[in-house]
């Protein structure tokens, strides 16, 4: 299991190839190219500059393993989904050519989904929106990983492929090898969902990524493992039980907001030093 955590909060204050040797010193395995930042997503980059990127990494014994598509997919604008739709098929290009065989890309989720009938319409125009994807994956060889997700009404709710009965419903209507589950278990907690179950139910072969983050119960914290309410000795044992190939990859940077720089690359190691202790705790279930 390769320890890896995304790349945007580092490559936005230092720049892709200094982000790359603080995360490389920190400990990490692989990394995880956020494209969720409006001035990652819009630079104009090519294959060229993504190609000398994915070189340095590796001259320093890292990978591209995951990469995580802008969000959200969808809005009630339909020139703005449009737009997405392009944004999201470029993050999938340049993914390819730092060698990511996962990208997250988050179910479309524009309706509130806690109304009468909404849920079924979304999973419609879900399936539409995702087999729309499968020539670019297969042109570029690369799988397009759905999340687990959540809305906020007021409270936090569920809301697309949030319950495992959904997201294995997903999976297998697309029934595509182009399309895996990346299961985000601070999302999983934040609508009380049994993690344990929730792995279970996706099993070995629709699971294949995870986000890995704690929260309070009541916000999306991406804080620490440890820092929250999450049972981690139980995430990691109901991993192990299910025979999980996929990596540890955080999604719990927030933990660094309003740190000075100069701190930063000491709350990676810190982070890199949790993630070993977590990765250790799924070898000794198996």
């Amino acid at each position: 299991m390769k320890l890896s955590t995304t790349t945007g909060r580092f490559h936005r204050k230092f720049g892709f190839h200094k982000a790359i040797d603080i995360l490389v010193d920190a400990g990490y395995d692989a990394l995880d190219f956020s494209q969720f930042d409006k001035e990652i997503y819009t630079a104009e980059h090519g294959k060229e500059y993504y190609t000398e990127i994915r070189k340095y990494a590796e001259d320093k014994g890292v990978v591209f393993n995951q990469s995580h598509a802008p969000f959200g997919s969808s809005f009630e604008d339909e020139e703005k989904t449009a737009k997405r739709f392009d944004e999201i098929v470029t993050a999938i290009k340049r993914a390819s050519y730092l060698g990511v065989k996962n990208i997250i890309v988050h179910p479309c989720q524009h309706l509130e989904y806690n109304v009468d009938g909404n849920p079924e319409k979304l999973f419609e125009y879900n399936m539409e929106f995702y087999k729309k994807l499968i020539p670019y994956c297969e042109e570029y060889d690369i799988r397009v990983a759905l999340e687990n997700m959540w809305q906020n009404t007021g409270m936090i709710n569920h809301s697309t492929c949030s319950r495992p009965e959904e997201f294995v419903k997903y999976i297998d209507a697309l029934d595509n090898d182009c399309f895996v589950a990346c299961l985000d278990i601070g999302h999983a907690t934040l609508v009380r969902e049994d993690i344990g179950d929730f792995v279970k139910m996706l099993g070995n072969k629709r699971l294949q990524c995870l986000h890995v983050h704690d929260v309070d119960g009541t916000h999306d914290s991406h804080t620490l493992p440890f820092f929250g309410v999450t049972d981690w000795e139980y995430v990691m044992k109901s991993l192990a039980e299910i025979g999980y190939t996929g990596d540890l990859t955080f999604e719990a940077d927030y933990f660094m907001n309003e740190k000075p720089d100069i701190l930063l690359p000491d709350c990676a190691v810190l982070m890199a030093k949790t993630g070993k202790y977590l990765v250790s705790r799924f070898e000794s279930s198996n």
